[in-house]
């Protein structure tokens, strides 16, 4: 425990320490990085549509499927409400 104190408290020359090259590097590589990645998210956001100028929300999405025109089944958000009654359940006294 007396090595550990002894480096917390023992004074540091300034004049001796100085900042490593290898710290520079460091800086400088995410700095880099930080301006590749705004550039390229200023291309994607340059992309996209905010206006709805080329508004195609109605048209379908082209894909390689026929189009179907059976409507048989039901969106998945428009289920309506269940009816618990149609189908009971069992109970005990019911199996007597």
């Amino acid at each position: 425990m007396t090595a550990t104190t002894s480096l917390l408290t023992a004074e540091i020359d300034p004049n001796s320490v100085r900042p490593g090259w290898v710290a520079l590097l460091i800086v400088l590589a995410l700095g880099a990085a930080t301006v590749l990645l705004w550039r390229n998210m200023g291309k994607q956001l340059k992309k996209i549509d905010f206006d709805g100028e080329n508004d195609s929300a109605g048209d379908p999405a082209p894909s390689g499927d026929p189009v179907s025109t059976d409507n048989s089944a039901a969106p998945a958000g428009d289920a309506g409400p269940t009816d618990t009654k149609a189908t009971p359940t069992p109970t005990q006294s019911d199996s007597k």
